[in-house]
């Protein structure tokens, strides 16, 4: 089931019958999905990240063919499952730009409503309990890098880096749920790295916990007046650090 406090959008530009038989028929999946349209979209995407997409397809929509690769493109970044329905004549003009691979499922009209978002919410369960959550390492130790791909590779998908720049150009690729950073790194140090990320609107929203190799109550203080959302020693017991990483996502999704 689709977590409540995330919406699933319905991308349409034509007024239709279909808005409320998707609302009502989602709203029994015990699922909240909004009608939007192209030039609406890009404003709930500034601030949230939908858990899922379904692009209906119309002549209008063909119009704005741009707008609909940027959401495919959004949804692909972010990792978010993205359906697509049509007829046939428009889903060949659709594949002209965007290849069909690029979608989740695809859903030919004529459709039954009830059939189709049941089978949307199916493939949406099964793809977030078969995906592995996603943890960007930086740290400029390739021996700490290997440790925490080791420690955490059971549960999570771990991405280690050795430097912010590097960081940064995987940023531009893919959104990780969450950025472990070592707080001591040279040529731009963790503290440098959050203030760039924290900066751009795309992602400020990436949750942080630094590594430090540091107890003293001066550099928890320097730390922690950053506002990341949380701290680890790097000395600490591999098996707290593991049951650490564990409960950080519990309690992300329980908010």
């Amino acid at each position: 089931m689709l977590e409540n406090n995330r919406e699933f959008l319905i991308i349409m530009e034509e007024q239709s019958y279909l808005i409320k038989s998707f609302e009502s028929t989602f709203e029994k999946e015990h699922v909240k999905a909004k009608v939007t349209n192209i030039a609406t979209v890009s404003t709930i995407l500034a601030k949230e990240q939908p858990q899922g997409y379904l692009i209906c397809t119309s002549a209008e929509l063909l119009n704005k063919m741009v707008g609909i690769k940027v959401i495919v493109d959004h949804a692909i970044k972010h990792k978010t499952p993205v359906f697509v329905m049509g007829n046939v004549e428009e889903l060949e003009k659709l594949w002209e730009l965007i290849p069909k691979q690029m979608f989740t499922d695809i859903f030919i009209r004529p459709i039954n409503v009830v059939e189709m978002v049941e089978d949307i919410c199916k493939q949406v369960d099964a793809y977030y309990r078969m995906k592995k959550r996603t943890i960007l390492a930086v740290d400029d130790s390739g021996v700490m890098l290997r440790n925490i791909k080791t420690l955490l590779e059971d549960k999570y998908q771990v991405i280690p880096v050795n430097s912010s720049e590097r960081a940064i150009k995987y940023l531009a690729l893919s959104i990780p749920d969450l950025i472990l950073l070592d707080y001591e790194m040279p040529i731009v140090d963790g503290k440098q790295f959050m203030q760039m990320i924290r900066e751009d609107a795309e992602f400020q929203n990436i949750p942080i916990i630094f590594l430090t190799g540091k107890n003293d109550a001066q550099t928890v203080m320097d730390v922690m007046s950053l506002k990341p959302d949380g701290y680890l020693l790097k000395n600490m017991d591999a098996q707290k650090l593991h049951e650490a990483i564990d409960e950080f996502f519990v309690n992300r999704q329980n908010k």
